[in-house]
């Protein structure tokens, strides 16, 4: 008698876990076939009329598929009473050893994204939760109830664009830990603001699995297919939902791959913020609504060179300045006039030679540090090319040649800006912007009209890239031996050896 209350107990719980699966189940039945509940449901067609070209709406290839029953079984699939249970899927949200706060690389900044949920959670797909591809990069735990010495294909897959995510065959013990892995785990990367389901599913199998016959590819994989081909049970399956939408860690990683880059977008906002915290700009608007990523390579061969009286030897330069870089250039590694790529939105499929090959843009490079919070046009011009046509720089038109960044502080604001043109500009005009009394190594660089250049000519910014530089011995030797831009007095000044000594005794 002394164990009839624990007993007890453990039948209710017992009883409470199964109508909780019950529940659960028939939630996810309802889900199943619910032709509105997702972007690619009944809403589709309302939101992608005929004849939008739209990443978005070009990204449905079944747009005949309007609920994820079809979207897993096929056009002709109603039933979803093969549906047995909901797998349970717990996700780490692992926290730095150091005990700071959580951060990864973005599109060129360093992002934050403090703990917003538990260390450990469980995915529901009841509960109209919204997951970031952060949150979900690391494989879960996955467990389901399973039967004694069956083998199941367990897997992850996105619906919208038919894409496996992971891929696990001849998995015993109703746990994602043996077996054989087909494609390893990749998180969410959904690329779109719009929400999109990420399906966990397991499928008991007829029989061990050679992996050797299965499908070495993970895009365009259409699961009634697969079922089929590896002879799968849909009598009796399991499921779990997590909702995503985008972040800058799936933008960073779908750029990686070459697939989309929405890295403009979010560059562009983290820009106008640490413009605007700095009381912003008159020649650039507020808002920062780019399309275009501007990716800078600096190469240079070695160089000695003496700066304040100690020679210097520098190894040769190559580094790329692009959404994977956020280190601090000096003058020496920028010598040179450097190579600038352009990568649009939309990079799969069409390369962007392709995609910008109509276009006609204006570069310009140019220090607006002086404007900052102000409202009087004063910035300093260091390149300028009109009538570049699509992406080959070297086509247009040098209005004003490279001259290297020489900051003598850690907070100069140069900046390569990308602007779309609307007609052909002729050079002599885009000089005119400059001031007069410049120094001679700088005619008409100097109280740089930037915004009335802009305004001018009609120009749309599109792309933006912040060259963070810090002073250097080159920048010290170029301003007073080469530029005469300072005295070697002036430049040297706190210079080991230069100092003035204080008098003794």
């Amino acid at each position: 008698m002394v164990y009839v209350p624990a007993l007890l107990g453990l039948l209710l719980t017992a009883a409470s876990y199964v109508t909780a699966q019950t529940a659960c189940v028939a939630g996810m039945r309802s889900l199943l076939t619910n032709t509105s509940a997702y972007w690619f449901g009944t809403r589709y067609e309302t939101d992608c009329p005929p004849g939008n070209v739209g990443l978005w709406c070009r990204s449905n290839r079944e747009p005949s598929r309007t609920s994820l029953l079809t979207r897993l079984m096929g056009d002709g699939a109603t039933d979803p009473s093969g549906l047995a249970f909901v797998i349970n899927v717990r996700y780490p949200n692992t926290l730095p050893v150091d005990g700071s706060d959580r951060t990864y690389p973005g599109c060129g900044r360093i992002v934050e994204a403090p703990l917003k949920r538990p260390e450990h959670f469980c995915i529901n797909p009841l509960c109209n939760s919204v997951y970031s591809p952060f949150d979900l990069r690391e494989e879960p735990g996955v467990t389901w109830p399973a039967e004694q010495n069956a083998l199941y294909t367990v897997m992850m897959y996105d619906p919208g664009p038919f894409f496996m995510h992971a891929l696990y065959v001849n998995v015993t013990g109703g746990r994602l830990q043996n077996g054989d892995t087909i494609f390893p785990y990749i998180g969410p990367g959904n690329p779109f603001d719009r929400v999109n389901p990420y399906l966990w599913l397991v499928f008991k199998q007829q029989r061990p699995l050679d992996v050797s016959l299965i499908p070495s590819v993970r895009n365009e994989i259409y699961l009634e297919e697969l079922i089929s081909q590896l002879g799968l049970s849909t009598q009796s399956y399991g499921i779990n939902v997590a909702m995503t939408k985008t972040d800058e860690y799936a933008a960073v990683f779908l750029r990686s791959v070459g697939f989309l880059n929405r890295c403009p977008a979010y560059y562009g906002q983290w820009l106008s913020n640490y413009i605007q915290e700095r009381g912003g700009l008159p020649s650039l608007p507020a808002c920062l609504d780019l399309s275009v990523s501007i990716d800078v390579g600096f190469t240079a061969p070695a160089i000695t060179y003496t700066s304040c009286g100690t020679v210097y030897q520098k190894s040769p330069v190559n580094v790329t300045v692009d959404y994977r870089n956020m280190d601090l250039l000096g003058a020496v590694e920028t010598r040179n006039s450097p190579q600038v790529s352009l990568v649009p939105l939309a990079i799969r499929g069409q390369p962007p030679s392709v995609t910008l090959r109509d276009k006609l843009y204006t570069l310009l490079m140019y220090d607006p540090t002086e404007e900052l919070g102000q409202t009087d046009q004063n910035a300093y011009v260091h390149w300028m090319v009109v009538n570049i046509r699509g992406t080959d720089i070297t086509s247009g038109d040098e209005v004003y040649d490279w001259l290297l960044p020489m900051t003598s502080t850690l907070n100069q604001l140069y900046l390569f800006a990308l602007f779309e043109q609307r007609a052909s500009i002729r050079t002599r005009r885009a000089g005119s912007f400059g001031g007069t009394d410049c120094h001679p190594y700088i005619p008409r660089r100097c109280k740089f009209r930037a915004g009335d250049f802009i305004r001018k000519n009609n120009l749309s910014l599109v792309g933006l890239r912040h060259l963070r530089v810090v002073p250097d011995t080159y920048r010290q030797y170029m301003a007073y031996a080469v530029t005469k831009l300072q005295t070697r007095d002036q430049a040297c000044w706190g210079q080991v050896g230069e100092r003035p000594q204080c008098p003794i005794g």
